[in-house]
């Protein structure tokens, strides 16, 4: 198991070592983690996760929305507690100190440096882009090439340096053309108050400000899915949240997720989760 990644659960995804770093792809649901971290270190969401609590270096936490793409940089040393309530897809890349270093004396002729975060739920494109490339040479399974992780995690962390640390030499790449933050907590804040209410495109589009049209390609740019994927994404995983936290019959959770019948609520979660509010009752998962 890869050193710089020992306090990431093996069964949340596989894991890859190479001589600049380590990167894992991991893919699990609601969970938490609470961890010091052994290296420098960069998330990358591949899938939206809204009401994400962040701690970093702080009993302080902050709740947001994370879009696709968003980036989150725990330098080497720092205590962080993430949790998240729904299935979530990321990539994760920890990065060797003594490569890095090298790479900023070759790059900047200064080897000494700090990492500094950015804002939580920030989108990063050039860290997606890498991390979509990552992805896809996990998904070669036993086909992976060694060096073309190592490939990767070398632009990826040439990357940080260029844009997150002390030796930056310009500013961070920024989203652009999706919601403003702002919008974004907004609709997301109605979807997650209205999920027992049929929820139209127009009307989201009102509370966004947008025509219909405009927030269709915003929010898509900004989360990676049309705006139906994500309600009813976030509608299972009501749905997940009250089968197994609560004891209330599977129709009145089936209403308080907006689904028209238990049937309807069964039929979705099966196809999309694999599994039925029975099973997952039962502790099935």
């Amino acid at each position: 198991m890869p050193a710089l990644l020992e306090s990431i659960p093996n069964e949340w995804g596989p894991k890859a070592d190479a001589d600049a770093g380590s990167a894992t792809l991991t893919r699990t649901g609601p969970n938490d983690i609470l961890m010091t971290a052994p290296a420098n270190m960069a998330l990358v969401m591949l899938s939206p996760q809204p009401n994400r609590e962040v701690a970093l270096d702080s009993d302080r936490r902050t709740i947001t929305l994370a879009p696709v793409g968003s980036i989150e940089i725990v330098p080497a040393g720092s205590e962080l507690f993430a949790r998240w309530v729904v299935d979530k897809e990321n990539l994760l890349v920890a990065l060797d100190q003594q490569r890095l270093s090298r790479l900023a004396g070759e790059e900047f002729q200064n080897d000494s440096f700090e990492l500094q975060p950015p804002r939580i739920g920030g989108v990063d494109r050039k860290a997606l882009r890498l991390s979509h490339l990552l992805r896809e040479e996990f998904q070669r399974g036993e086909h992976a090439s060694p060096l073309c992780f190592d490939a990767l995690i070398t632009l990826f962390a040439t990357h940080m340096l260029r844009t997150y640390s002390s030796l930056r030499d310009r500013p961070a790449e920024r989203h652009s053309g999706g919601l403003a933050p702002k919008t974004l907590r907004m609709v997301n804040d109605f979807i997650q108050e209205n999920l027992a209410q049929p929820l139209s495109i127009g009307r989201l589009a009102e509370i966004a400000g947008l025509s219909p049209s405009h927030f269709l390609r915003a929010f898509r740019r900004t989360l990676g899915q049309a705006p139906h994927q994500y309600l009813l994404g976030q509608r299972l995983a009501l749905v997940q949240h009250l089968v197994t936290t609560t004891d209330l019959p599977l129709a009145d959770i089936a209403a308080a997720a907006g689904f028209s019948s238990n049937s309807h609520m069964t039929a979705t979660l099966k196809r999309l989760r694999g599994v039925t509010p029975t099973e997952l009752r039962r502790g099935g998962l």
